[in-house]
């Protein structure tokens, strides 16, 4: 009896995203998921480099599907898999490809193993989607990604007041967000000449505006330029994710 309790605990359903692949050995591949319930989870695809393995999608970058998992005493393995989608207009479009990779690079870089990470795999995979099948600007989206990534990690910055002075930013012209003040800094309170970013008050308001309505409520277009924000996220997390 114990050893079949064993055996069932053994096998688990996780649905998972791909984050990055690897070939091992003659015929295998080791993937990388993000997984709601356990974060970051190491998977042996045995035998998905064959042309007709039922695991062959499985190994793929962006892919999103449901994983049975074996642990043993060695690698967990992938036992089934069934695919939920591979946005594949992606794979058609290298500019939407670029920023979907970064989205994919920044999101392995902050998820922990065997942490989970509910909010992080909801927010990337709906990135996907609307950078695969939306109609909104990839800079627009990946913007936003980013922004809310912030959030998540606890180190977005209020847009409405300076991160020192703690002065309204209502009736400035805009003020600079600078990752080594942690925060959006009024010009009388930015380091100088420190790494920051100017954003005009336009900017600020499409910021607040991503953080209470979301991307998909939106109708104007991208009004704040993605470079600030890829500066602030990279000083925050210690490496790049646009190359």
């Amino acid at each position: 009896m114990g050893q079949a309790t064993d055996a069932k605990l053994s096998y688990q359903t996780l649905r998972g995203l791909v984050l990055r692949r690897s070939n091992w050995r003659d015929s295998d591949r080791i993937v990388t998921l993000l997984t709601m319930e356990r974060g970051k989870v190491d998977v042996v695809l045995r035998g998905a480099r064959k042309p007709k393995s039922p695991l062959l999608p499985a190994g793929e970058v962006f892919t999103l599907g449901e994983f049975v998992l074996y642990k043993g005493r060695g690698h967990e393995m992938a036992t089934a898999f069934t695919l939920l989608d591979a946005y594949y207009p992606l794979r058609q479009d290298y500019h939407r490809l670029s920023f979907a990779s970064l989205t994919l690079k920044a999101a392995d870089g902050v998820a922990q193993k065997e942490a989970p990470e509910e909010h992080l795999f909801i927010l990337l995979a709906r990135t996907l989607a609307r950078l695969a099948y939306g109609k909104k600007s990839p800079e627009e989206v990946t913007a936003a990604f980013l922004w809310h990534l912030c959030g998540i990690e606890g180190f977005r910055p209020d847009t409405a007041f300076c991160t020192l002075c703690k002065k309204s930013l209502e009736n400035e012209e805009g003020a600079y967000l600078s990752a080594s003040q942690d925060g959006i800094a009024c010009e009388d309170c930015v380091e100088k000449p420190r790494k920051r970013e100017w954003l005009s008050k336009n900017h600020l308001l499409w910021l607040k505006e991503v953080e209470t309505a979301g991307i998909d409520r939106m109708e104007s277009p991208l009004s704040v330029p993605l470079s600030p924000i890829v500066t602030y996220v990279e000083e925050h997390l210690g490496f790049r994710i646009m190359q």
